[in-house]
């Protein structure tokens, strides 16, 4: 049996073995059936307000400077690397190219992969239900899910009309829930930061949580300080009784509060102005903020200037920072959903090993980097000009000199040289004679 005929089977092949281990053990109880649809699923213990969290500004920011990037690459449908080409092939890559520009009636490939983005970055699950209709124009349907009511069979077997996922209804999180089942093939989940004690992953924003809660703590402290909110000071009168402190308080409200006037009190007692929190800045917790929303974008792998923090930023550092967050965020992202898209759509779903998804436009060139490689290149004999246009995607030089390594160019150069120097010899020697 051949790879390729191998990998169109469905089910496990006669002579794969069984395993024996457990799939996360440690999130299993005693006596629980695994893989039934009637079974119980692995209790997923996602805080339930990740929502409210992600429409905060600094969370909003972070998963913007993911999900936008990512969701507006260019990509195509390609033949996988030595896969002979052919009209037949061609075909195939235009109908599923033709899928996944149009993958349902309200979405375009970018709206499906903006919300499956902001589902894997959110609620640490991004999820896509993927069918096969009648027609044979359009055999591809997909649809976005909503990554935090899918919930996962920890015991799943790897059987063909075996449950894997189910979708529930509601915000419950209890280990047996009524929903609806979803075999492996027909949902795509694609879940970050995988490990082998949970079957789901762990999201930036769901490591950012409590970070993120105590930075809208921090703030609203500071906003109630800025406003006056929060008064700077406590009057403390000794010795008054409480009929004297309820009048004290009517004559500053309506005396004193919101009018200019400059108090003046009196009495046998002298009263004393306590200090609640400083004068300044400090009273702010402004560099226990910055801490806080270094630490956020720490969780989202970018650098803190994505988030606002813009100080001790020149335009070095600044660029090297975004080639950074480009390197450890965008692309990783990408290549996920590509491999995602690529084994379980492309060659699961649709059965075409010969075929793949592919992002373009992730490796970032730097042009004059490029061009001194191609200079050390071009000056080491180990390429030609058109050579370098072609993988620039230029057209060739009708030149003779741009099939020509630089060794033969100098050559050539040189030839000329001297055939110059011996013709203006003659031409001297000839002017002498007459």
């Amino acid at each position: 049996m051949g790879f390729f005929d191998r990998f169109r089977r469905k089910g496990r092949p006669r002579k794969e073995p069984k395993r024996e281990t457990l799939a996360f053990p440690r999130g299993l109880g005693s006596g629980r059936r695994l893989g039934n649809r009637k079974g119980y699923t692995a209790p997923k213990l996602t805080p339930a307000n990740l929502r409210y969290f992600s429409h905060t500004p600094f969370a909003r920011r972070a998963i913007n400077a993911i999900k936008d990037p990512v969701s507006m690459l260019d990509w195509e449908v390609v033949p996988v690397p030595d896969a002979k080409g052919g009209r037949h092939l061609d075909q195939k890559i235009q109908v599923l190219t033709d899928c996944l520009e149009r993958p349902n009636n309200d979405d375009s490939f970018r709206t499906l992969m903006e919300q499956a983005v902001e589902d894997f970055l959110v609620v640490s699950a991004g999820a896509i239900e993927q069918q096969i209709g009648g027609d044979a124009v359009r055999p591809l349907w997909m649809w976005p899910v909503d990554g935090q009511s899918i919930k996962l069979f920890a015991g799943w077997a790897g059987g063909r009309d075996e449950a894997r996922y189910l979708q529930t209804v509601g915000n419950t999180h209890l280990s047996v829930e009524e929903g609806r089942p979803l075999r492996n093939d027909e949902l795509i989940y694609i879940r970050p930061n995988p490990t082998t004690a949970s079957p789901y992953g762990y999201g930036p924003l769901e490591v950012a949580f409590r970070t993120i809660s105590r930075q809208l703590g921090a703030a609203e402290y500071a906003g109630n300080v800025a406003s006056n909110a929060v008064p700077p000071h406590l009057l403390w009168l000794e010795g008054l009784d409480d009929n004297t402190l309820r009048a004290f308080r009517e004559y500053w409200r309506d005396e004193i509060e919101g009018q200019g006037q400059t108090p003046i009190v009196g009495g046998e007692k002298e009263p004393k102005a306590v200090a609640l929190h400083g004068g300044d800045d400090s009273a702010l917790y402004l560099k226990w903020q910055e801490f806080l929303i270094r630490t956020i974008a720490a969780s989202f792998n970018i650098s803190p200037q994505n988030l606002g923090l813009e100080s001790d930023v020149n335009r070095n550092t600044s660029e090297t920072a975004e080639d950074r967050d480009w390197a450890q965020a965008i692309v990783p992202t990408a290549r996920l959903f590509e491999s995602h898209l690529t084994r379980e759509t492309i060659q699961g779903r649709m059965g075409e090993p010969l075929l793949r998804f592919r992002f373009t436009g992730l490796q970032r060139k730097d042009e004059k980097a490029e061009a001194e490689r191609f200079s050390l290149y071009y000056k080491n004999n180990a390429i030609t000009p058109n050579e370098q246009r072609a993988r620039l995607g230029e057209p060739p030089l009708e030149s003779q000199w741009a099939d020509m390594t630089y060794t033969d160019t100098q050559v050539a150069v040189a030839a000329a040289r001297g055939v110059q120097k011996l013709e203006d010899k003659q031409l001297q020697e000839d002017d002498t004679n007459v």
